[in-house]
């Protein structure tokens, strides 16, 4: 696919000023509109079709942020493809695309394996493959790990999930369905994984901290309760890095 990429680039540079376009993201399009994204390694996944469209309840759906289509990009099979459709199923952990041909769209899951990261609607998931963090979770199906704090000595990562629940429609007379979020907050530090449900937990970890981290949760509670991610993400960076950063001195 380079050798093609390339010899494109000979024939058209001169007509197209290829100087110009310095940004990488940009420079990834033009070549996906120039060969057309159907042609493309993103076609390398199975077809995705929505069994649930029409039954779901009060908008509660599986999908991350919205069950409609949004921007992001993603890293498939060591290539980043940028401005791509798509969705992130939080029930089955797999991400789908929308790729659009001249006649006609399909929606197409990709593959986890070939996938080393995204980012949709301006989050960044990583994929993980490593037992420790199943051992920590205590869960076998978490793949991809939104990032929402990462340093030098830490990593800050959400592990977002939503199980399927059935209930009857508001007629009474079929099955409905509609997806709460199973959460949680996984800290990666010490060459360790580490499960984050309270304030306890964190403690464990930063015993030397205790003192300071109670008192964050003491003056920090209506954070919580209405951004629990940035909470988390503040609790780190202005608590917990600051005290390794001095040890470091």
């Amino acid at each position: 696919m380079h050798k093609k990429k390339s010899s494109i680039v000979f024939l058209l540079v001169p007509f197209l000023f290829f100087g110009q376009l310095k940004e990488e993201s940009k420079y990834y399009n033009w070549f996906d509109q120039v060969l057309g994204q159907e042609h493309t390694g993103l076609h390398n996944g199975k077809w995705y079709l929505d069994f649930d469209v029409n039954r779901i309840y009060d908008n509660r759906h599986a999908f991350f942020r919205s069950d409609e289509v949004l921007m992001g990009s993603v890293t498939y099979s060591g290539q980043t493809y940028y401005d791509i459709k798509m969705k992130y199923n939080l029930e089955i952990d797999r991400l789908l695309v929308q790729l659009k041909s001249s006649s006609t769209a399909s929606v197409i899951k990709l593959i986890p394996d070939k996938i080393d990261e995204f980012v949709i609607d301006g989050s960044r998931f990583i994929r993980i493959d490593d037992r420790e963090v199943e051992k920590a979770e205590n869960i076998l199906n978490t793949i991809f790990y939104e990032v929402l704090l990462e340093t030098e000595d830490l990593l800050l990562l959400k592990s977002n999930k939503k199980v399927r629940n059935r209930r009857l429609g508001d007629t009474g007379d079929r099955m409905v369905y509609e997806f709460t979020s199973a959460n949680r907050y996984i800290l990666s530090c010490n060459e360790k994984y580490y499960v984050v449900k309270s304030k306890y937990d964190i403690v464990k970890i930063y015993p030397e901290l205790k003192k300071e981290i109670k008192q964050f949760y003491t003056t920090n509670k209506i954070l919580k309760k209405s951004e629990p991610d940035r909470f988390m993400k503040r609790l780190f960076e202005k608590v917990v890095q600051p005290s390794q950063l001095n040890k470091e001195l």
